[in-house]
C-alpha cells in the first residue's frame, strides 16, 4: 500500500512521460506487444555436443533459451519491472513460470504449473539443477501451485468469484501475502511454453492481467529457413521459432529492441552462459531488503522441509501397520 509491495521496490524516475505510460495504459492488454524471432540451432547444436563431450551433462533446447532469457534479464535489468496499480516496480529476483505434464502416458492431460526463482547471475548448469529437480518434484508429488488452486477450486462458484476479487484487489494496493504471491504462478518476471515438445506451432500468448507477468515467451516446433550463402545461393537453415508478448510499460521500445539483440547474440554464443556472473553490487538498503527477503525464503523452506519429514514419519507408520496386519492374518 503507499507504493509499497512484498515483491518489488518502487521505480522513482525523473521522466515525466515514463510515469504517465501506465496511467495512459492501465491495463496489460492495452500495452501488449508482439514480436518473433528465430532461433540458429546449429549453434545451439555445436554447444549441446561440446558440453556433452566435456562435462557429459546434455542439455536441451529449452534449458539453453531460458538460460540466455535470464541471462539478459540479469544483464537488462529494466525487463525485471512490472507494473500494478499504475505504478512500476522492479523485482529483487528473476521468477520464471511454465507449465508441464506430469504424464502423457494415459493421453489425458495431467498439468501442473512451476514457478522458479533466481538471482540471475546462474551459470546454464545451475539453472539445469534448479529445473530438473522442480519438475522431478512436481511430477512425483503435489506443489505450492496445485494445493492453491485445489483449495479455490473447492470454494463455492457464488463465494469463489469473491475471493478472486478480493486477492485482486489485495494484489492492486500492495497487500497481498507473500505466501499467496510465492504460491502461484502469475507474479513472474516471464512465462515460457515450450509448444515444440507438443508438435505444435508457437503463439502470441497474452501477459495475464493478474499478476505482474511481463513477458510470455512461446517456442514452436523446428523449421528450415532459406537464406543466401556466400555464392549467393539459396541455401537451408534450421531453426527454432520463438513468440514473445511484453508489457511495454515498463521500459521503452529501444530498450527493449537492444535487449531482444543482446538475447540472440547470446544464443549465438551460449558458452557465455556456462559461468555463474557475478552478482550486482545493492545499496544498503537494497542489501537490507534482500537478506530480508532470503531469511523469509528460509525460514519457509525450513517449515516446508519439516513438514515433509512429519508426512513421511505419518506415512512410515501406517505402512509398518499395514505390514504388521498383513503378517497377522497370514499367521492366523
Amino acid at each position: 500500500m503507499f507504493g509499497h509491495r512484498p515483491d518489488g521496490k518502487l521505480v522513482k524516475s525523473k521522466n515525466g512521460l515514463y510515469l504517465l505510460i501506465p496511467h495512459i495504459m492501465n491495463k496489460r492488454v492495452d500495452s501488449m506487444n508482439m514480436a518473433e524471432f528465430n532461433v540458429e540451432l546449429d549453434y545451439l547444436d555445436d554447444f549441446i555436443k561440446k558440453q556433452k563431450e566435456e562435462t557429459g551433462v546434455v542439455y536441451s533446447y529449452l534449458e539453453v533459451l531460458i538460460a540466455a532469457i535470464v541471462r539478459t534479464i540479469y544483464l537488462r535489468p529494466e525487463l525485471n519491472r512490472f507494473v500494478v496499480n499504475r505504478r512500476i516496480y522492479e523485482r529483487d529476483f528473476v521468477y520464471y513460470s511454465m507449465a508441464i505434464q506430469k504424464s502423457l502416458k494415459s493421453g489425458i492431460s495431467n498439468e501442473t504449473t512451476l514457478k522458479f526463482k533466481l538471482e540471475g547471475n546462474e551459470s546454464i548448469g545451475s539453472i539445469k539443477k534448479i529445473f530438473e529437480e522442480n519438475v522431478k518434484q512436481a511430477k512425483s508429488s503435489v506443489n505450492d501451485v496445485d494445493k492453491l488452486t485445489t483449495t479455490l477450486a473447492a470454494i463455492p462458484h457464488f463465494i469463489l468469484k469473491f475471493v478472486i476479487n478480493m486477492l485482486k484487489l489485495l494484489d492492486r494496493w500492495g497487500i497481498l501475502p507473500m505466501s499467496v504471491i510465492d504460491a502461484q504462478p502469475f507474479h513472474t518476471t516471464f512465462f515460457i511454453t515450450d509448444l515444440r515438445s507438443v508438435k505444435c506451432e508457437s503463439i502470441y500468448h497474452h501477459v495475464y492481467e493478474f499478476g505482474t507477468t511481463g513477458l510470455f515467451f512461446s517456442t514452436g516446433p523446428e523449421k528450415l529457413e532459406p537464406y543466401y550463402d556466400k555464392e549467393g545461393n539459396i541455401a537451408y537453415k534450421r531453426v527454432m521459432p520463438v513468440k514473445f508478448v511484453s508489457d511495454e510499460r515498463f521500459c521503452d521500445g529501444f530498450y527493449f529492441a537492444t535487449s531482444l539483440r543482446m538475447l540472440q547474440k547470446i544464443l549465438r554464443n551460449p558458452k557465455v552462459l556456462i559461468n555463474d556472473l557475478e552478482l550486482r553490487k545493492r545499496t544498503p538498503e537494497e542489501q537490507k531488503r534482500h537478506d530480508k527477503l532470503i531469511a523469509r525464503d528460509n525460514k519457509r523452506r525450513a517449515k516446508m522441509d519439516a513438514k515433509l519429514a512429519r508426512d513421511q514419519e505419518k506415512l512410515q507408520k501406517r505402512r509398518d501397520k499395514m505390514a504388521e496386519k498383513a503378517t497377522k492374518s497370514e499367521v492366523e
